[in-house]
């Protein structure tokens, strides 16, 4: 688990104009980058974002056998699934950002998504989607970007790794 994270100089420009340009949809990308652990023994792994590798959107419905539907919890109500609340990262991009990293000594450390129409926080459904430990950054459509080490399934058990404020 990252003690911090730090992002290079343009990558939240990337980030933010990447993801937000698909509005209404969810815009979806990889965090490329490296781990400094020389000061673990103090917990302050350093995770370093180098490079987004902006991805293709590919969720369709029933492409997946978690559960479709999700409450949304501001208002009460069950979301139809569609793009515009719902993410998948292509595989082939997964592989080809796979690829870049290990060439520049890189990893893949997270992804990251809009919530073009909400808040930069692990709805239901990232909750669910999400693959354990990980490292999930979200850019809300106001800009805001916010970081999370996700650690468990249900809301609640995500540790917020940096509030990276309004860039």
């Amino acid at each position: 688990m990252p003690g911090l994270l730090e992002f290079d100089r343009n990558c939240l420009m990337v980030l933010r104009r990447s993801l937000l340009a698909v509005a209404p949809f969810e815009g979806c990308a990889l965090l490329l980058g490296d781990q400094d652990d020389s000061n673990s023994d103090k917990g302050c792994s350093i995770w370093n974002v180098r490079l987004i590798w902006p991805c293709c959107n590919v969720w369709e419905p029933g492409m997946s056998s978690l559960p479709e539907g999700s409450l949304d919890p501001n208002l009460g109500a069950e979301l139809l699934p569609s793009r515009k609340c719902r993410f998948a990262l292509d595989p082939r991009e997964q592989l080809q950002a796979q690829r870049f990293a290990r060439e520049h000594n890189w990893q893949v450390l997270g992804s990251a998504h809009s919530h073009p129409g909400g808040e930069a926080v692990p709805s239901v459904m990232d909750h669910r989607w999400a693959i354990l430990p990980s490292l999930l950054v979200i850019v809300a459509g106001s800009g805001n970007v916010r970081a999370w080490w996700m650690t468990g399934v249900q809301p609640g058990q995500q540790h917020e790794v940096a509030h990276l404020g309004q860039w």
